[in-house]
């Protein structure tokens, strides 16, 4: 488990550079052990005293999360500026891989952070009593209605949203410029492209599949433009319904993508890199091609690289679409000793300024707030139109009407390895999937 804490007063003001990042900053309370373990719980407390300490009378309201505390540091600066010293936010990182285990495991045991941070679970989190009812606080009028599309149930409203996501494929325009190759834009010519340049010596992509999702949303922007979008609109209702499943019905697409697998650019090998790692070789120029989002624009303009970004594609040249939705969404524990504060906090997270700063820190993303700016770089030029006409999509979100869906994200990604090392073949990938969906659906 990677877990580290983060109180924005200890560490002063830090640069974001983007959202699901790298790097730690000085001065942060740090620890790294098992999870409920008592050296985890005093490193906790201690941290939590030392803010305390440091931000005098300021009440401690907690917040947990997947996005590294360099990542967070602006959004939680932002925040507690709004709350104007009567609180203050301290931020506790954990690795993607152990963040939904750990959440789950504090929620069930009555406990966890005073504000709740989570994704496509956060419906899972409605369902089991773990989120205020918060339909009635005034500050959600700024919204738009599609930012609650993970944060419903029925008329009521348990969260707000932080931004709109989207990823796609980073592309080092010098080195296909370098050697001759053009921007893909379908991934019949993005495996060409793999092959000029594996040709020519050149590494053409690189996946940290040990923590990353990247592979796995790859695979679901080749399904959701060449299935989902055209002749399997009504699938991921049914699967998450129990009236379908993924074996039989997405075999050729999995096939066609794997490809990537067999032809020898995504290679057993990334099963043992960090997405980080595969970042900081994109950046050092080890590789033409990464999967990312906005997150990372900011990582590699300051690099200084000649880049742009295009969809994860199906086989067909028009009418793209993004993989994305509403990201994480925030609300109050119905456990949290102070549920006064949460709430403030809960306010201030809301506020244009905090929205502003999820804005700010991805590049091009959208936003649900009212009054936000975004503005869309020179460098999303391929997908501009896409992003224009509300192309974006998301199965796993589609999935949440009737079963935990990052649980069954979770499985999917595990699964997937399995596929790039060959302990597993397409049929026996899909079936897996079927056969833990079954046993998390709702009903």
């Amino acid at each position: 488990m990677n877990r580290k804490l983060v109180s924005v007063t200890l560490t002063g003001t830090m640069m974001m550079s983007m959202l699901a990042g790298c790097g730690a900053n000085a001065g942060q309370a740090t620890s790294t052990s098992a999870a409920g373990s008592s050296s985890a719980a005093a490193t906790e407390a201690a941290s939590t005293s030392t803010a305390a300490e440091s931000n005098g009378n300021a009440q401690v309201i907690t917040l947990s999360g997947w996005y590294t505390e360099d990542n967070m540091s602006s959004i939680i600066e932002a925040a507690n500026k709004q709350l104007n010293g009567e609180y203050v936010i301290e931020y506790t990182y954990y690795s993607l891989d152990d963040y939904n285990n750990i959440l789950s495991t504090q929620l069930q045991a009555q406990e966890g952070p005073d504000i709740i941070c989570d994704g496509a679970n956060f419906p899972a989190r409605i369902k089991a009593g773990n989120l205020v009812d918060i339909t009635d606080q005034a500050f959600l009028a700024d919204f738009n209605d599609a930012g609650f599309a993970l944060a419903k149930d029925g008329d009521r409203i348990y969260g707000i949203p932080s931004y709109g996501w989207f990823d796609g494929v980073w592309y080092n325009a010098d080195i296909l410029d370098a050697n001759g190759v053009a921007v893909p834009n379908n991934f019949d010519e993005l495996l060409e492209a793999c092959k000029t340049l594996s040709d020519k010596g050149v590494q053409p992509l690189e996946f940290g599949l040990s923590d990353g999702d990247t592979a796995l949303h790859s695979l679901l922007g080749l399904i959701e433009n060449d299935y989902w979008e055209k002749d399997g609109k009504d699938f991921d209702y049914q699967f998450a319904m129990g009236e379908a499943n993924m074996e039989g019905t997405l075999n050729e697409y999995v096939e066609h993508w794997k490809k990537m697998i067999d032809d020898g650019y995504i290679t057993p090998e990334m099963v043992g890199i960090s997405n980080d790692q595969a970042l900081a070789d994109f950046i050092a120029g080890k590789c033409a091609f990464f999967n990312g989002g906005p997150w990372q624009y900011n990582n590699l303009k300051e690099a200084g690289m000649n880049f742009g970004i295009i969809a994860n594609m199906g086989t067909s040249s028009e009418d793209h679409y993004l993989l994305g939705g509403p990201a994480c969404c925030y609300g109050v524990n119905v456990n949290s000793a102070n549920q006064e504060g949460a709430m403030k906090a809960l306010a201030a997270l809301a506020s244009l300024e905090v929205q502003q700063a999820f804005a700010d820190a991805n590049a091009g993303g959208s936003s649900y707030r009212n009054g936000v700016v975004v503005e869309v770089p020179d460098e999303y030029a391929n997908i501009k139109d896409i992003l224009e006409k509300g192309n974006i999509a998301c199965c796993w979100d589609r999935w949440s009407v009737n079963m935990p869906s990052q649980t069954a994200f979770d499985e999917f990604r595990a699964q997937l390895q399995g596929l790039v090392t060959g302990d597993i073949t397409v049929d026996g990938l899909l079936q897996a999937m079927d056969n833990k969906v079954a046993e998390i659906r709702y009903q």
